[in-house]
């Protein structure tokens, strides 16, 4: 899972990304001005951290996500938005998009276009990539009338993509959901095939002031989920030891840090659900695609757990805990048999059976 962070210039990306993967433990390099930065940290689980200290196992294993920070973008200009174009393809192989953008004034922090407006900053970033997939799907229809005119055995496959591409076209002309040019399911996985930017999976962080740290903020902004809190606070919470973090955050009225509240967002959004296996000496978080079936989840853990699987024996995480253990759980029915084509549900705890 690879969520990238992309905002303007100033916007508190980079101090964000700090915060979230030093809170977590890991080490960060941010000594390289201008270029991408990637961490690569652990979701946090309340779950699973139940389990580890129910079963006291040696390992206890967290799901991971990378966060890409890609350099501010600067959009004032021609030049700005020419430089932007080399950053669109770590965005397209990327997961979800975390818009950051700023609504905090600092004099030694020069505010983007000299404004203070989160909602038109993000508005210029919606629109910049509705026009880098207008200029992608161009390109395409130039390349398929070319194709077409000189004519080949793939000129029926080619006269369908034209029309899709024609439709797609029309659709971000008009600013509607790329998903509406698609009108058939083979249609809709053409069209994810090549990455536009515009559909993606998409969250927003509110970088505020320190005045706002604590308030709930707005739930939206420009349709899209929204998370407020100050990447400089964040980062400075970071570094200190967790014995000492709880004070201060009590102080500022934080119940939880950024990583605690960002990071089970971005799976969440990105449609991904989580299930739990204790095995031998370890408990473990797995996140699959929702709709993911239980034999293409054990191919997950191992391709001879998917070969050999017999059933998935799975409870539900609140059904176990509210139980006690496993064998009481078992007890009161709440532990299920579940064959290959059972849909795994976010939360689930599951002992896969096999036999090869």
């Amino acid at each position: 899972m690879r969520a990238a962070l992309v905002g303007p210039t100033q916007s508190g990306k980079s101090s964000l990304l700090a915060a979230v993967a030093q809170a977590g433990g890991s080490h960060l390099d941010l000594h390289r001005p201008g270029q991408p930065h990637l961490a690569v940290v652990k979701v946090p689980d309340g779950r699973l951290t139940w389990l580890t200290e129910h079963y006291k196992p040696r390992k206890s294993t967290p799901a991971e996500l990378e966060l890409l920070d890609v350099p501010g973008l600067d959009l004032t200009d021609e030049a700005g938005r020419t430089h932007a174009k080399s950053h669109w393809p770590p965005l397209r192989t990327s997961d979800l998009l975390i818009f950051v953008v700023r609504s905090f004034a600092a004099e030694s922090v020069a505010p983007y276009r000299g404004r203070i407006d989160p909602q038109a900053d993000l508005r210029e970033l919606l629109a910049e990539m509705n026009f880098a997939d207008l200029e992608q799907a161009t390109t395409r229809i130039e390349r398929l009338q070319a194709a077409l005119h000189k004519g080949g055995a793939k000129e029926k496959d080619q006269v369908k993509e034209l029309e899709l591409m024609q439709r797609l076209r029309q659709a971000l002309e008009q600013e509607r959901p790329v998903a509406q040019a698609a009108a058939s399911a083979e249609e809709a996985k053409l069209l994810r095939s090549f990455a536009f930017l515009s559909p993606k999976p998409a969250l927003v962080v509110l970088n505020c002031s320190e005045a706002d740290v604590g308030a709930e903020g707005p739930a939206e902004l420009c349709g899209l989920p929204c998370l407020q809190l100050s990447a400089e606070i964040e980062a400075e919470l970071s570094q200190l030891p967790p014995q000492e973090r709880g004070e201060f955050m009590a102080d500022l009225g934080l119940k939880a840090l950024a990583r605690d509240r960002l990071l089970p967002l971005c799976v969440r959004r990105m449609e991904r659900v989580t299930f739990l296996t204790v095995v031998g000496e370890e408990c473990r978080a797995w996140t699959v695609p929702a709709g993911t079936d239980a034999v293409t989840a054990a191919g997950a853990i191992h391709s001879d757990i998917a070969r050999g699987f017999i059933r998935a024996e799975t409870v539900p995480f609140e059904d176990l805990r509210a139980a006690g253990d496993m064998k009481a759980a078992r007890a009161a029915g709440e532990v299920r048999l579940e064959g290959k084509n059972y849909l795994i549900q976010d939360g689930d705890v599951i002992h896969f059976r096999f036999n090869v």
